[in-house]
């Protein structure tokens, strides 16, 4: 090994001193030396690689033990809110207050985009126990409309977000009162008084013994000088996506026994 370097020291002072036969040996050494600075280069640009790949895999690590624990955490809240949620409809059975309603499920013919603005068309009808005035609902427990118009096979639902639609709600936050105004498309608009604490993914309730939701904060504008909040809101599904809702039938109890209205 001491041999080699010795050799190439002498080439490298023979290049330096520019004699006729350094001329001739640069040739030779650079011809000897590429081999060895290209594995060089090779063996650096492969550590360099390497190193990388490790921090990339350090860093996948970590975003995947981050990603476990917002899982594990929403695991947790979802079990909390159903155990929630059963003891309270087990407190209001022991009551004698359970929910007045049952569901017909139906499919939706005809969305906003192809039906007139904000409304839906059902596949269920008067033959299927629909009546007018008879509240829609989807996943999640939102109430998003009434049925305005029957047929014999299929009704008409008019969202309550279609403009000129005024619905009485309550902050889910505080209980507080308000009237909730459809814009279209989904869309709602409520007016607080500027000190209403209400952030956007807040929900805005209809009052109701079981939870019914009429929907999500978006934006909250609090124009500077003026005495008002400006609460926009949406649903949090696409209108123009549905596919199934569910009719809401409303019960009469009678000696503890839910019987259907005629």
């Amino acid at each position: 090994m001491q041999l080699l370097i010795t050799f190439f020291l002498l080439l490298s002072l023979l290049l330096v001193l520019k004699t006729p036969v350094s001329s001739v040996l640069g040739e030779v050494f650079h011809f000897v030396g590429t081999p060895f600075w290209n594995a060089s280069s090779g063996i650096a640009g492969w550590f360099h690689e390497q190193g990388s790949l490790i921090t990339s895999k350090k860093a996948l690590l970590k975003e995947n033990d981050e990603l476990r624990d917002i899982i594990d955490r929403t695991a947790l809240d979802a079990y909390s809110y159903t155990l929630l949620r059963e003891e309270n409809d087990m407190l209001k059975e022991k009551l004698g207050r359970t929910p007045e309603k049952e569901f017909l499920l139906a499919r939706v013919l005809a969305t906003p985009g192809q039906s007139p603005f904000d409304t839906l068309i059902i596949d269920a009808g008067s033959t299927e126990g629909v009546a007018l005035g008879m509240r829609i609902f989807t996943d999640g427990d939102f109430v998003i409309g009434e049925v305005t118009s029957v047929f014999g096979h299929s009704s008409v639902v008019t969202l309550y977000s279609a403009p000129g639609s005024e619905l009485p709600v309550i902050l889910a936050s505080d209980g507080t009162p308000a009237t909730l105004f459809g814009e279209g498309g989904g869309n709602f608009l409520i007016t607080l008084p500027r000190g209403t604490l209400i952030s956007p993914g807040d929900l805005v309730n209809i009052p109701a013994l079981a939870p019914e939701y009429a929907a999500v904060v978006d934006a909250v504008d609090r124009p500077e000088g003026e005495s008002l909040a400006y609460v926009y809101l949406k649903l949090p599904m696409n209108i123009y996506q549905l596919k199934w809702v569910y009719v809401a039938s409303p019960l009469v109890s009678r000696n503890g026994v839910g019987e259907k209205t005629q």
